[in-house]
């Protein structure tokens, strides 16, 4: 992020804040409200496929709280926390918690890959797509492949029980296509309320920029799931530039967009999960 900060104009970056529509920018929260709806009525069907019931308030307090875990870890590792509020098996709640992971990734890396083919057809950014989807399905393998999971449940010395019902959960829900075909559409009706907030933000930082970068996110949301950063930091951003420059767009824009959408719906959201663990405890 310092280097990246090293290479851009900071008083152009401290102008694209200053000159932000502030109003503009309020009429994303009420879908990202709904972005938080949809990702707890998510989870709630993926649970419901091990028979776990809880109300959807409770899984968006619950989201809230993973959200406020994940801004604290690389690739939002942290998210997996969620598992520990609730009362069954941690064996059985954690595959739920990587399952809702491992299709919000396939559906990023199916968005990218279209973004990619069709607004922005870089040699590099090509590139660096294929090996982006090679390193996650790589990833998707280990934490769902049986014979991986016996080896990592092995190396890290847990019981045959853990390992037996985290495979249990993982047949379960990928055995179950109705509820997989429910979560995935819901993924995609997220993403596309994300894509409409990202383009409130780049309209409120400035009303000239080329629409196609709306189009950008799913690039800059999958590189920034890559865990060499916390929250994607640095990684995000670097994506975003490199995109505005593409566009031939000002980096300072590059720059900040991204800063923008994470503080409205990352950081904010984590905010309140943060106020809900203090509450937990007391």
């Amino acid at each position: 992020m310092l280097y990246l900060i090293s290479k851009l104009d900071i008083t152009a970056i401290y102008e694209t804040f200053t000159q932000m529509d502030l109003a503009l920018l309020s009429l994303s929260i009420p879908f990202i409200a709904l972005m938080y709806t949809i990702k707890a009525r998510k989870w709630q069907i993926l649970l419901n496929c091990i028979n776990v019931q809880i109300s959807i308030r409770q899984s968006l307090k619950i989201i809230l709280i993973g959200t406020f875990y994940g801004a604290l870890t690389p690739g939002r590792a942290g998210e997996v926390s969620r598992a520990f509020y609730i009362d069954t098996e941690k064996s059985r709640s954690i595959p739920t918690v990587i399952m809702d992971r491992v299709i919000d990734i396939v559906c990023l890396l199916a968005l990218s890959v279209l973004s990619t083919a069709l607004f922005f057809k870089d040699r590099n950014l090509i590139y660096l797509m294929v090996l982006v989807v090679l390193l996650f399905i790589a990833g998707i393998i280990i934490i769902t492949n049986e014979r991986v999971i016996t080896l990592v449940f092995k190396s890290f010395s847990q019981r045959k029980e853990h390992k037996e019902n985290y495979i249990k959960t993982i047949k379960e829900i990928t055995g179950n296509r109705k509820a997989l075909f429910f979560v995935f559409s819901l993924t995609l009706g997220y993403y596309i309320l994300n894509l409409i907030v990202y383009w409130i933000v780049i309209k409120s930082l400035s009303p000239a920029l080329n629409n196609i970068l709306t189009f950008s996110l799913p690039i800059i949301v999958i590189l920034g799931n890559i865990p060499i950063s916390i929250s994607g930091f640095g990684v995000r951003e670097f994506a975003s530039v490199t995109i505005f420059r593409m566009l031939n767009e000002n980096s300072a824009y590059g720059f900040s967009c991204p800063l923008v959408l994470y503080f409205m719906t990352s950081l904010s959201p984590a905010l309140f999960g943060f106020l809900l663990t203090l509450r937990k405890k007391s």
